[in-house]
């Protein structure tokens, strides 16, 4: 089934839109979330598409004369409307508001003392909330926004004066231009000023979207001017035909019409107006075309709701054969505007839908565990893919109820029928515990790293190892099995580094392993002197450590989010890997040659609830979801399987997919593909080994670094960067290492001292020759076929050596 984007290429604006909104993603398991996006911009270069913003953003505030209708106020203002203290102005609920500070730069709130009193009210919020920064920490330019290949669009753009003129001249136009259309050329100011020609369909989706006001906003000469090309292009009078004969002659599409709703089609989100005055203007006629109307939209995905409803009642051959029928009616929608619009959910879900009937056509089968696998591993994931995707396409309550009975027809026969075929094949050749599974997979070398993301199931792995792949990265995946029963207490220790010091010595209420050498249960305090004592490095959320070394990290949000949010968590999955990635982003440019992703267990999910099976309190020690500690020799009526740590100790695990209580729609500790099978990912940006080099001397005058490298190799050169890997974030220009060993680096940006930095050692060579590295330890290369070699040490801007912490203390921004 395919299941494409329905988008065409966005528009500069969409594509700023969606920037703002990454800047308030977190992990909920390490902070909280921000209060508000505080977007500083020095120059105000941005200020002329800020009316624009207004439109796509509601939660969009601005710094300046107190205008509330124009969501416009002094600090104060603005403070109290981030605390949601001003009743009379409405918020988006669950939206952190945007804060456009024109005429300010960040370093203007950083410096407290210095702050003007009009902005004080508002310093407070840099902690509470975050800025809108590049990743050196830099305002976003309209210019840098443009040529970014992290974070930015990638565009290739002159960077002479002309060219800088007309690109902040043109904004207002640019912000309106498809950005595959700029793709691909090199970007001059002659390519700027074009976007001011005339744009007859572009003046009058805007005239449609919005009449008075643009009216009234162009003077009497562009007016007419206006309603010529009207006339002659459209054979269409604004003034005397008015917008509801325009609406109705867009909608038809007919002669020059079809090319001004391709122009609609392409960026709908920004003639807002537009599409309510489609609904007005829906003529009587019995043959238009059907998709220019959002009120059949609307009755087609009613249609549809009560189909998916239906099929609760449905045998799964008849649900997959009606799923079928309903994608080739509804199917086509996805192509319509309204798709785009986020007025079609139904029909995007049912593409997912549909491809779960055609992988679910047949059971997953295998004559053992070790085939079963595989099988899963080739293709079957995708179905609990497409599930997850199915149920994320979705927003309100009528439109999740539609889905899930949906899934539960055709996901659910096919989820249980592989949970109980795994479960027989177990119970003949039960899976490895302790003894019969190897670490060698989970153990890492010297410039290694172990994340471990609780409940990073294999099928939400495979969407993760994507987006590696995608930054060109050395990715390599396996998999193992899940210590049983898949609850953390148990499998987390399972695919540690150190779980050969790990033992089992009584099941107890906890299925708490205990250290091997004095029994104590394992608690989170011995777990950590466990992996020191073995030499590994233990990291919190925000710290990058010693790259030289071994380390160990963790991520719990997926978990956490799967047992707060339930079947809600669909939506969630999408975020989770994009903070799982920036995560190993960081590590990386941190220094560390490879990451090594491990995972304790997966999940079972499904809307409406796991099925409930019965198992008397009586017989049990504790009870989780889907397993149990049977009490004393106690006779349970359901499966049991070892306890990974001790396989003379029985654990009770519920049959199939269901649960010990009712209500759960996210769950594990039983047996079954999804909570047993679990991936490891290995990934690295380069293999190449270092030779020692050393910094001699480093030393600060102003924002002048002077720097004395010893054992200096011939081509050698230095740069300051806020990210070591990314030459892109330089705050300074590349100097080569002089015969004594020296070079000297000058800052310009007075803004940035004090921020945290690295001095990055090149070394330019040929492929196959050695490489530099600093104080004999090995550092990560830009990538496996570069010519040039980056090896780093923190330092901060303008600040001494003696000044500065620990190199294994978090760096803080400002010494």
């Amino acid at each position: 089934m395919d299941t494409e984007a329905i988008q065409s290429s966005i528009t500069v604006i969409e594509a700023l839109v969606r920037s703002l909104e990454r800047a308030a993603r977190y992990n909920p398991s390490d902070v909280v979330h921000p209060y508000a996006i505080l977007w500083t911009d020095h120059d105000s270069q941005w200020r002329p598409i800020i009316p624009q913003l207004r439109r796509l953003l509601p939660q969009l505030l601005t710094f300046g004369e107190y205008q509330p209708e124009q969501r416009i106020g002094p600090a104060i203002w603005l403070r109290s409307v981030v605390d949601r203290a001003l009743p009379d102005v409405e918020m988006p609920e669950g939206i952190p508001p945007i804060v456009y500070l024109p005429d300010v730069s960040r370093q203007e709130l950083r410096a407290v003392q210095e702050c003007p009193d009009s902005l004080k009210p508002l310093v407070e919020l840099q902690y509470r909330g975050v800025c809108w920064t590049q990743k050196n920490g830099k305002d976003w330019t309209v210019e840098a926004f443009l040529v970014a290949e992290e974070g930015g669009l990638g565009l290739d753009v002159a960077r002479d004066a002309a060219t800088r003129r007309a690109m902040l001249g043109a904004l207002a136009e640019l912000a309106t231009t498809s950005v595959d259309r700029l793709r691909g050329k090199h970007l001059e100011a002659e390519d700027f000023d074009k976007l001011f020609s005339d744009d007859p369909a572009k003046d009058l989706l805007l005239w449609l979207s919005d009449p008075e006001t643009v009216k009234s906003g162009w003077n009497g000469g562009r007016w007419s001017a206006f309603k010529s090309r009207c006339k002659v292009d459209f054979k269409f009078d604004p003034d005397k035909d008015g917008e509801l004969v325009g609406a109705e002659l867009l909608g038809k599409r007919e002669g020059y019409w079809a090319t001004v709703w391709e122009r609609f089609s392409e960026s709908p989100v920004l003639y807002p107006g537009v599409p309510e005055l489609l609904r007005q203007a829906m003529p009587s006629e019995l043959f238009i075309e059907s998709s220019s109307w959002p009120q059949n939209n609307e009755n087609e995905e009613a249609s549809l709701r009560k189909a998916l409803l239906e099929l609760e009642k449905a045998t799964p051959n008849d649900g997959r054969k009606r799923i079928l029928e309903l994608e080739k009616s509804h199917g086509l929608r996805r192509g319509w505007v309204w798709a785009k619009l986020g007025q079609a959910p139904l029909a995007v879900a049912l593409a997912h839908l549909a491809a779960i009937t055609e992988r679910t056509d047949t059971k997953l089968g295998g004559a053992s565990t070790a085939e079963m696998a595989n099988l899963y591993v080739d293709a079957a994931w995708a179905v609990d893919t497409a599930a997850l995707s199915a149920m994320a396409s979705i927003k309100s309550t009528a439109d999740a109820q539609a889905i899930g009975k949906a899934l539960n027809a055709v996901y659910r026969p096919w989820l249980e029928s592989a949970a109980e075929h795994l479960q027989q094949l177990a119970e003949k050749d039960p899976l490895p515990g302790h003894d019969g599974q190897g670490l060698e997979d989970v153990i890492v070398e010297s410039g290694g790293l172990v994340l471990f993301a609780d409940g990073l199931r294999f099928d939400v792995s495979q969407r993760l190892a994507e987006r590696m792949r995608a930054k060109d990265w050395s990715v390599t995946m396996s998999t193992r099995w899940a210590g049983l029963p898949t609850v953390t207490a148990t499998a987390k220790p399972a695919v540690s580094p150190v779980s050969n010091g790990i033992k089992g010595v009584s099941l107890g209420e906890d299925f708490l392993p205990a250290l091997a050498d004095t029994e104590q249960p394992l608690t989170t305090d011995r777990f950590r002197k466990l992996l020191a004592a073995e030499g590994y490095q233990y990291l919190s959320a925000d710290e990058t450590g010693d790259p030289s070394g071994r380390g160990w990290t963790e991520n719990g949000g997926l978990d956490k989010l799967g047992h707060s949010l339930q079947g809600k968590l669909a939506g969630r999955v999408e975020e989770q890997v994009d903070l799982l990635l920036e995560r190993i982003e960081s590590l990386l440019d941190a220094g560390w040659r490879e990451v090594r992703v491990v995972t304790d267990h997966g999940w079972l999910w499904l809307p409406g609830g796991l099925p409930k099976v019965d198992l008397p309190k009586y017989l049990t020690a504790s009870r989780w979801a889907r397993c149990a500690a049977i009490k004393g020799a106690s006779k349970v009526d359901v499966p049991t399987v070892r306890w990974h740590w001790n396989a003379h100790e029985r654990v009770a695990v519920a049959p199939g997919i269901s649960c010990f209580g009712a209500g759960n729609e996210y769950a594990h500790g039983g047996l079954s593909l999804q909570e047993s099978l679990v991936p490891v990912i290995r990934v690295t940006v380069g293999e190449t080994k270092a030779k020692a080099v050393k910094i001699g001397d480093l030393f600060w005058a102003g924002l002048r670094c002077r720097v004395r490298i010893d054992r200096a190799q011939p081509g050698l050169s230095v740069d300051l960067r806020t990210k070591v890997n990314d030459p892109g974030s330089s705050v300074t220009q590349t100097r080569s290492i002089d015969g004594n060993g020296a070079a000297s680096l000058l800052v310009a940006d007075d803004e940035l001292e004090g921020t945290p930095a690295v001095l990055a050692r090149i070394a330019h060579r040929s492929p196959g020759s050695g490489v530099f590295g600093l104080s004999n330890r090995e550092y990560q290369p830009l990538g496996a076929r570069s010519t040039k070699t980056v090896c780093y040490s923190h330092i901060f801007l303008g600040v001494h050596e003696r000044d500065c912490l620990p190199k294994t203390s978090p760096l803080p921004e400002k010494q």
